[in-house]
């Protein structure tokens, strides 16, 4: 039970859901949404206040982009997505 236990705690000190990262970009916390897509799929629809970094163009360069004082929430694609539920989405 223990290693369970540990295993959650871990998720969640460095994962978390949209419901709180709306609850946290709202109450004005140092946040920021990165949206790791494809330029096109950002420009069809995103996170409001959303910055995109594809993610094959991510680098040390880019990811500090926003400054390492504020947290980056970086989303993407639905891994359990299929390509047509991709298509969908964009």
């Amino acid at each position: 039970m223990g290693d369970q236990l540990s295993h959650y705690e871990n998720i969640l000190a460095y994962e978390t859901n949209s419901w709180d990262l709306m609850a946290a970009m709202e109450g004005g916390e140092n946040v920021i949404a990165v949206d790791s897509r494809s330029p096109e799929a950002y420009a069809a629809g995103r996170i409001p206040g959303a910055i995109n970094i594809p993610h094959r163009e991510m680098s040390h360069e880019t990811a500090s982009t926003p400054g390492r004082e504020t947290l980056n929430v970086t989303y993407s694609y639905d891994i359990g997505a299929t390509p047509r539920q991709r298509e969908r989405s964009t």
